[in-house]
């Protein structure tokens, strides 16, 4: 029986996200039970044949969507695209003046009102709208070489751009600990350190499984586990991400899925301004968990959501209750995260009857394993150090959350696009999202009267601005940037139309010229497909773990230890960062490592240096220790070092040198020459 290609792209995700969800449960049960690594890989073959028949199970289920009424047909994709009306634009302008308004000075709070009060005039008149027959997605035989050319778009950016993130020393320290001690019970004890008697470094990593993952396939294929984590997966799921958004745009603009998916593709691109913008957590991230939570899962949940909304019955209940499973898997994050994406895709396909409010509630049930697998971790942990959500550092105002989370220059942009993108919605029924996503999005995430108490009292100052992962804000700035192209080329005459669609195109590459992802300022760097790490710093780590071996222990600077966690076999550690050292370690013992780690960067100096340095080094045994050449004290450190009789074992950017018995292993340099001069 041939699939037809149109078919497909709805299979492939629900082929993806349902046995992973049953990866999921397997993990956690795994986690509850206190097994180890070894057990986990004995019940493969059991999850796999579960997996297989849920996932084919779930498939032979009835879908309610083809029990509706008749299907419009599709336009054809070859269809020249013309706008209905022109007025999308009046509240596209009102948005830009307000926003403006806002940056010049006008108080958050008479911004957000206003903004608010817009927004639910919005969604009452698109919940007023009479629905219209369901329009199929449009059917192109070239639809499945844009799709693809997305995905190969997104692959490359995956293999070819680098951007290295320090949060591997904890993510990749789990393989690298499984595959060395693979009988140590799975995500309980501390990674990094490997230490026995310590938690694992944030209780509701447990719920995480992701990492697990990597070393899984790294045992079962032999391949290493930093190729299968910054090669392998990332590649898998820049293509899934690609097919998850596009599962979603066949949801909500059918007419438009195959244009607006490559506009997409471009707008996640442009948004890089800022670390924690759409963009870094998007392609140039994809190593890392909370990355495909945030770019493939979340469109995900929100096309389950809708699905169940507007058509209910079981299939579709299962397929949102899997998609927040699988979110959990990747990352912690996904706690509030899907819960919300999924409250808010419930919300956007819901209507004021008796039928839909009933789904709307019994889909909010579909969060209820996420929700009490979160309190069940915070019950355990209750009274742990670990656990508090409280911080030092006060919850900043609702604009420079936004500035610091999206970019000074982004978050304009994409306020506009939250509070416009619904007028560009050509089916105000599908286009209910828009409306009552951005308006239960400024409701609860920008609230300013309640994001305060929410930063300090639930979610925490440090992770509240990943709640705005719950709306794919990316695709509210596509769709408005498509229907501003479609509006200029309508204009007649045709000189206009192409002035101002010149103009468009000019300022859009503007901004992602200056505010992309791939620039440098943004920490990115393109070269051939390899690991994604710091060249320089992970070149030390090397030589640090390759001449000290397991029985050495190691000092460096956090920009070099932050890589000797992820080599399956590392020595004993002084300090891995500097955030993780209270997790592991009482406050005394955390102030003493930490104050070496700043010595030997030059960031810290107590009176008697060299007699507290020399015993803190016997102390802890060290027989590695790394600094930078040009650092303040590394001629101190030098010196003291070599009159202890230490050797210089590598004087590049970074100076290795190594004492005890490792002094007498070969080393690069002659005995006695120096490294450090002055």
């Amino acid at each position: 029986m041939r699939l037809a290609v149109d078919g497909a792209w709805d299979r492939i995700v629900p082929a993806f996200v349902l046995p992973y969800a049953a990866w999921t449960l397997y993990v956690h049960g795994i986690v509850a039970a206190r097994a180890s690594f070894q057990a986990l890989l004995l019940g493969l073959p059991l999850l796999l044949l579960v997996a297989t028949v849920a996932t084919w199970g779930w498939f032979l289920l009835r879908d309610p969507a083809d029990a509706g009424g008749p299907v419009a047909p599709a336009p054809t994709a070859t269809a020249p695209a013309r706008p209905d009306h022109p007025w999308p634009l009046a509240p596209f302008t009102l948005a830009v003046g307000w926003v403006g308004l806002l940056m010049a000075g006008m108080p958050y709070a008479v911004f957000w009102w206003s903004g608010l009060l817009a927004l639910g005039f919005a969604w009452a008149w698109q919940l007023r709208a009479a629905p219209a027959p369901p329009i199929a997605p449009v059917t192109a035989p070239h639809a499945a070489w844009i799709v693809g050319g997305v995905a190969i778009a997104a692959i490359a950016v995956v293999l070819f751009a680098h951007r290295p993130d320090i949060d591997d020393a904890f993510h990749l320290s789990v393989p690298a600990t499984l595959l060395r001690f693979p009988g140590r019970a799975v995500l309980l004890n501390d990674t990094m350190y490997r230490l026995a008697d310590a938690p694992i470094l944030m209780p509701f990593y447990r719920l995480n499984n992701y990492d697990v993952l990597v070393a899984v396939i790294a045992r079962a294929s032999g391949i290493d586990h930093l190729t299968v984590a910054y090669l392998v997966l990332p590649t898998l799921f820049a293509a899934l991400s690609v097919l998850a958004w596009s599962f979603l745009l066949r949801q909500l603009v059918p007419s438009r899925w195959l244009v607006l998916l490559p506009v997409l593709f471009a707008c996640v691109m442009a948004l890089g301004e800022a670390h924690r913008a759409y963009g870094n957590f998007a392609f140039v991230r994809l190593f890392q968990g909370k990355a495909v939570l945030a770019t493939c899962m979340v469109p995900v949940i929100t096309a389950a959501a809708l699905a169940y909304a507007r058509h209910g019955g079981l299939k579709h209940w299962l397929l949102l209750f899997a998609s927040q499973v699988a979110a959990l898997g990747f990352a912690a994050s996904a706690l509030f995260v899907a819960p919300a994406a999924a409250a808010l895709g419930l919300a956007g396909g819901w209507s004021p009857d008796r039928i839909r409010s009933r789904r709307f509630v019994r889909g909010l049930l579909a969060s209820t394993y996420i929700l009490g697998a979160g309190w069940l971790v915070a019950s355990g942990a209750r009274g742990t150090r670990v656990i508090s959500v409280s911080s030092s550092v006060p919850m900043p105002s609702v604009p420079a959350l936004l500035e610091s989370t999206w970019g000074t220059w982004t978050a304009p942009v994409l306020l506009v696009a939250l509070l416009s993108a619904w007028a560009f919605a050509r089916d105000p029924v599908r286009g209910r999202y828009f409306s009552a996503g951005a308006f239960c999005f400024l409701l609860v995430a920008l609230n300013p009267y309640t994001v305060p108490f929410a930063g300090e009292h639930s979610i925490a100052v440090k992770t509240y601005w990943r709640l705005a992962w719950a709306l794919p804000l990316p695709l509210f700035l596509a769709v408005v940037v498509d229907g501003l192209f479609v509006r200029a080329l309508a204009l007649k005459p045709r000189l206009l139309a192409a002035s101002a669609s010149l103009l468009l195109g000019v300022l859009a590459v503007l901004f992602a010229t200056r505010h992309g992802t791939l620039r440098d300022a943004n920490q990115v760097t393109l070269g051939m497909p390899g690991a994604d790490v710091s060249p320089v710093e992970f070149a030390v780590a090397r030589r640090i773990v390759e001449h000290a071996g397991e029985q050495g222990a190691a000092l460096a600077p956090e920009a070099v230890a932050a890589w000797l966690p992820v080599f399956v076999r590392h020595p004993r550690l002084v300090g891995v960062r500097q955030a993780y050292l209270s997790l592991a370690f009482d406050p005394a013992e955390t102030a003493q490592r930490s104050n070496m780690m700043r010595y030997v960067t030059g960031e810290y100096r107590p009176p008697d240096a060299p007699a507290w340095f020399a015993h803190q080094l016997r102390r802890h045994g060290v027989t590695v220790v790394a600094f930078p050449h040009a650092g303040r004290w590394s001629v101190e450190i030098e010196s003291l070092l070599a009159g202890a009789g230490w050797r210089v074992l590598a004087c590049d950017r970074y100076v290795i040198m190594v004492g005890g018995a490792s002094a007498a292993a070969p080393r690069d340099r002659p005995p006695g020459e120096r490294c450090v001069l002055r």
